[in-house]
């Protein structure tokens, strides 16, 4: 293993190699910012320019693109609460206020560095777990999945805002927006009002994008300010700040990038999905719960270290199994069928140095990438200050151009425009729009997974299945914890007094 490790490096060590990774890691970054894009749309557009590449070029320019994409997208997230991809959402709930109150460099350095140790994490992880992650993915199955998704619903809360009753409204509204569509069991049309282009359902990335990107941008124009207000100017936050905050949150880093490499191995259940379960888990492992949302720095460090983690997860089962952990990983086997790679038993035995190769790659562009992103990001803070007039039409030109590139629909831009006037009033009236986001993220998974799971064990699964029995009573400890915390702590204080 030692040497084909070394193998694998001296491959990456060439003018080529570097050259390509090089390109992709710069085309990554300008396509994670611009809205609705991400890993899947880089790595496509550069698919047709690796034939004829040598394997260690061909996936240093396909890789460099994709992990560079994760920062890129978090760019926007956080100094215009413009998520660039879907997994990136995350990153608006404390990134975004951050750059409100003039902290947008220090938010934009915990998210370089949190991405390039949560991607060198997963890369270690995969290099030593390869052998063991057949028998987990084999021990979990769709009741798991379901227990998963069940799980994630719990989260509601901490978006709240002080009213649970307002959480549900939200999430509830997700959920049905989840449904529009044909039906997974029966095919039947639902909610589609005779619209053609709704019988696939509304897309997630332009559901998001309406939601945080343009009602922001009606938001801004209503009250005719800037992102950041003039009182922050002053503010003396630096990058090196938001450095310094992700080695002072060490233990979230680890904890957050062994989530996203553990829901990487799971294919189908995505990257949006660890992202949400990093920021929950953030949560409620904080001394001060109450403050997320507001602009804590541990909401935008969980999300990022989980996203890069959450790579090298998807790459197991892609080589191991043949089975993409995620969209962005079917670009990645189209490349290793041009090349003659079959994944599998042969991949891991005697082409181990072609694995060992895309470890180094996640190692090197997450570093390239980090540079880049700590070297600019003291610059790009100044883009909050441009006056709303001038903003505006930029970043909704770019909003609808995203909407339409997802799926070439003139159709994704109208529900970009409805998202958007439905998530100015639910920020307008206290409604939670990351419940909302939770609600349609977590419906999908939820129907597919509990139709499967009564189909193959009957109506009692969560009782018979046993991991999903043990997984059931994880959830309501955890969801009952903060609760009975809670409790505790008003008993304590009203016996003292």
């Amino acid at each position: 293993m030692l040497q084909a490790s070394l193998d694998g490096l001296l491959s990456l060590f060439t003018f080529q190699a570097m050259l390509y990774m090089t390109i992709g890691v710069a085309f990554g970054l300008v396509i994670g910012f611009l809205p609705g894009l991400g890993g899947i749309v880089a790595m496509a557009l550069l698919l047709p320019f690796t034939f004829g590449l040598e394997p260690t070029a061909a996936l240093a320019l396909l890789l460099g693109a994709h992990i560079a994409t994760i920062f890129g997208s978090s760019i926007s997230g956080i100094l215009f609460n413009v998520p660039g991809a879907a997994k990136s959402v995350t990153i608006c709930f404390d990134g975004y206020p951050m750059s409100q109150r003039g902290e947008g460099s220090r938010a934009l350095g915990a998210a370089a560095m949190a991405s390039l140790l949560g991607g060198i994490i997963g890369a270690v992880f995969l290099t030593f777990s390869l052998p063991f992650m057949r028998a987990v993915m084999l021990a979990l199955g769709p009741s798991e999945y379901f227990m998963m998704a069940v799980w994630g619903l719990t989260i509601i809360a901490i978006f709240s805002e002080g009213s649970v009753l307002k959480g549900l409204v939200a999430a509830g509204l997700g959920l049905l927006m989840s449904f529009i569509g044909m039906d997974p069991v029966t095919s039947t049309a639902r909610y589609t009002f005779d619209l053609l282009f709704l019988l696939d359902g509304i897309d997630f990335s332009v559901a998001v994008i309406g939601l945080f990107a343009v009602s922001q941008m009606i938001k801004l124009y209503v009250k005719g300010e800037t992102i950041a207000q003039l009182s922050t100017v002053e503010n003396k936050c630096t990058v090196w700040d938001g450095v310094k905050d992700v080695f002072r949150h060490w233990r979230l880093v680890i904890s957050s990038s062994i989530l996203g490499l553990f829901i990487g191995v799971l294919p189908g259940v995505g990257a949006s999905v660890g992202g949400i379960a990093a920021y929950g888990q953030a949560v409620q492992t904080s001394k001060h719960p109450e403050k997320f949302g507001t602009g804590m720095v541990e909401g935008v460090i969980a999300p990022e270290a989980t996203n890069a983690a959450n790579e090298g997860g998807g790459l197991i089962p892609t080589l191991g199994f043949g089975v993409p952990g995620g969209e962005s990983m079917t670009i990645l086997l189209s490349a290793f069928l041009t090349m003659g790679i079959q994944p599998g038993r042969e991949l891991l035995t005697t082409n181990l140095s072609v694995v060992f190769a895309m470890v180094w790659i996640i190692v090197f562009a997450n570093i390239l990438t980090t540079g880049v992103g700590l070297g600019i990001a003291q610059k790009l803070t100044k883009l909050t200050m441009l006056p709303h007039n001038i903003l505006i039409p930029v970043i909704l030109a770019v909003c609808f151009i995203g909407a339409y590139s997802i799926r070439g629909r003139f159709g994704d831009v109208v529900v970009t425009a409805v998202f958007g006037v439905i998530g100015y009033f639910l920020d307008k009236y206290k409604y939670s729009r990351a419940d909302l986001v939770i609600g349609m993220v977590l419906g999908m998974m939820i129907e597919r997974y509990m139709h499967i799971s009564l189909t193959l064990y009957g109506n009692t699964f969560f009782i018979t299945r046993p991991v999903t029995f043990i997984m059931l009573l994880i959830i309501i400890v955890t969801t009952a914890y903060p609760f009975i915390k809670r409790w505790r702590k008003s008993a304590t204080t009203g016996g003292a007094s």
